[in-house]
């Protein structure tokens, strides 16, 4: 195998040194902010819900980056005492390709949601799901509940119960699954003579 120049080679070489690493890092952030890695990574399933300001968003949206998508409803207070934290994740890292979805399932009271989130100062993307087609098909049973996906998409991790997600291992997990995707991308866009 020839490579076009010393540098396409020293990038092949750290990949296949880091990569070990890397794994064993998001697993150690697994364990300690409680997340359940599936099996096997599964596509996220496709949904459409309606945000605050009445626009249709897609879970597609976000290809590329690394989602926590959260269900909750105001009337939980666990799901209310993760929320700054949630903000605060959204704040730090937001610019660096990780995103914060919260998916409400408050059935009738959208005003309730509007004034909670004016009044908590959110600004991440906040959608309804009303009819709970979107609970049922992450089959959320607990509130709250979250997601990790990853950039292509991709179920890489779950929780059941309220977190601190804006820790330093909060964070750390964020980042190597976002840093697991760019290597991906890379090995793919690598070409060899």
């Amino acid at each position: 195998m020839r490579f076009k120049d010393k540098s396409t080679l020293l990038v092949c070489a750290m990949v296949l040194l880091l990569a070990p690493a890397l794994v064993h890092a998001e697993h150690d952030s697994f364990g300690k902010m409680g997340i359940i890695p599936p099996k096997t990574s599964e596509p996220a399933p496709a949904f459409v819900a309606k945000n605050l300001r009445g626009e249709m968003v897609k879970l597609s949206d976000f290809k590329g980056k690394v989602v926590l998508l959260n269900f909750w409803a105001t009337w939980c207070g666990a799901c209310r005492e993760e929320m700054a934290s949630m903000q605060n994740l959204y704040s730090s890292l937001g610019s660096d390709g990780v995103e914060v979805v919260a998916i409400s399932i408050d059935r009738w009271n959208e005003d309730r949601i509007q004034e909670y989130v004016k009044k908590s100062n959110l600004t991440f993307p906040v959608l309804l799901d009303q009819d709970q087609k979107v609970r049922k098909q992450y089959h959320v049973m607990g509130l709250p509940t979250s997601y990790l996906i990853d950039g292509e998409g991709k179920i890489r991790g779950y929780a059941s119960g309220a977190r601190t997600w804006d820790s330093l291992d909060s964070q750390k997990l964020f980042l190597s699954l976002k840093n697991d995707s760019l290597l991906k991308a890379d090995r793919l866009s690598m070409r060899a003579d």
